[in-house]
């Protein structure tokens, strides 16, 4: 028989329900005379999707159907996981 042994340090506790885990995630990408806005509805994507436009040089932000914004260094407030 298995045993499976959980490491409780790795665990992270389920974020709370809210209004902004169920919506739609608008990514706000601007570089040079170029926009460009994409939209989500997986937050961990969205936020995969904004670092990979970060790291080419373009200036990001992440919005939610609430209307809140988040900056590059908030990104980690929507993330289910740690290690994305």
């Amino acid at each position: 028989m298995a045993t499976m042994i959980l490491d409780t340090v790795l665990e992270r506790p389920a974020r709370p329900f809210t209004a902004e885990a169920a919506g739609v995630y608008t990514i706000h990408a601007v570089r040079n005379d170029q926009a460009i806005v994409t939209h989500r509805i997986i937050p961990d994507v969205a936020v995969a999707q904004a670092r990979t436009l970060k790291a080419a040089g373009w200036r990001v932000s992440i919005s939610t159907a609430a209307g809140r914004q988040y900056a590059p260094s908030e990104f980690d407030q929507l993330l289910s996981f740690d290690l994305i």
